[in-house]
């Protein structure tokens, strides 16, 4: 399965370049979903169809949906406290529950449950292409960044543990192993790294980080930039490259978008015509082996399956 991102600063035109890709890959007879993953949707819009938080079918091999970031924060950190509640029963007179209403506003939860929505996503496999229409830039790089640096987190910690569970064997050796009841049941602690669920919990989640960075580094994945010919996109567009080839994260595309394509032009927008081709002949000059795909300023927004299909064959295949 294929999964393609596209990245670029909010008003470049994202959620209309990610919604054609996907119309282009279904045509194809590629079974294909398109998602929405950023809080302020626009897929619906692009499609000229109300599109929900769940999959639906908007054409033929080709599914939407527009993530509810909320209610996937709600989820991950449901989840999170159930895995907390099973793992630290013995400090259960803790009263852990009232840590995750501040988890809920903490920095970087939004990007935690975004990438926890790519990863549900993906993990579907019922089909041939996926298509992300992201956040803004900034967002979306923190979202990439996640499983490199959640792993260096992740390998501190298990050595940490490990360090725990060494200290713990020792007292093990002369007071024997620790026991507590909690709503009546026994709760033994090991100091075996098999046993500790902490430590399983750990060395999962390393796991699960581990696959993620590789399916953001794969053959599979295409990573591809909207932006503008200005240059302030210009300059962003090669921040983004330098930032995600840092997380051996590679980008296959450059879709120059609202490009000025007008024969005899009135002399109001003779300078930004001027300024777009000496940005684009810098970004050619500059940014080597990433193909640049110019989409001109359009009449009209595209809506609907069939002009977003015509921008697809003109512009994008």
């Amino acid at each position: 399965m294929n999964v393609y991102y596209f990245l670029g600063k909010g008003g470049v035109g994202k959620t209309t370049v990610s919604a054609a890709w996907s119309v282009g890959l279904a045509k194809k007879g590629l079974k294909t979903l398109v998602a929405s993953i950023d809080p302020a949707h626009n897929l619906g819009d692009a499609f000229a169809t109300p599109i929900s938080d769940r999959i639906m079918p908007i054409d033929s091999h080709l599914d939407a949906v527009e993530v509810n970031i909320e209610e996937m924060i709600r989820a991950y950190l449901n989840e999170l406290s159930t895995k907390m509640k099973n793992t630290y029963r013995y400090l259960s007179a803790m009263n852990i529950d009232r840590y995750f209403d501040i988890l809920k506003n903490s920095p970087g939860i939004e990007e935690y449950a975004t990438m926890e929505a790519i990863k549900r996503l993906i993990a579907l496999r019922n089909y041939d292409a996926v298509v992300f229409d992201t956040p803004p830039t900034g967002m979306m790089i923190r979202v990439l960044a996640m499983p490199p640096v959640s792993l260096v987190w992740t390998e501190q910690l298990i050595k940490m543990r490990k360090r725990i569970l060494s200290t713990m064997g020792m007292v093990e050796r002369v007071q024997g192993k620790f026991e507590a009841e909690v709503d009546g049941e026994k709760v033994v602690l090991s100091s075996s790294e098999k046993e500790d669920p902490i430590m399983q919990e750990l060395l999962s989640y390393r796991e699960e980080l581990r696959a993620l960075r590789y399916m953001l580094s794969s053959d599979y994945s295409y990573v591809n930039i909207v932006t503008m010919a200005e240059d302030l996109a210009l300059f962003e567009t090669k921040r983004i490259i330098k930032l995600l080839d840092g997380f051996k994260i590679k980008v296959r595309n450059i879709f120059l978008n609202k490009f000025f394509e007008i024969k005899n032009p009135p002399d109001e927008i003779k300078g930004k015509i001027e300024e777009q081709e000496k940005v684009i002949e810098k970004m050619k000059t500059e940014i080597k082996g990433i193909e640049i795909k110019d989409i001109p300023l359009l009449r009209k927004s595209p809506r609907g399956i069939d002009e977003l299909f015509n921008i697809y064959s003109k512009y994008l295949a």
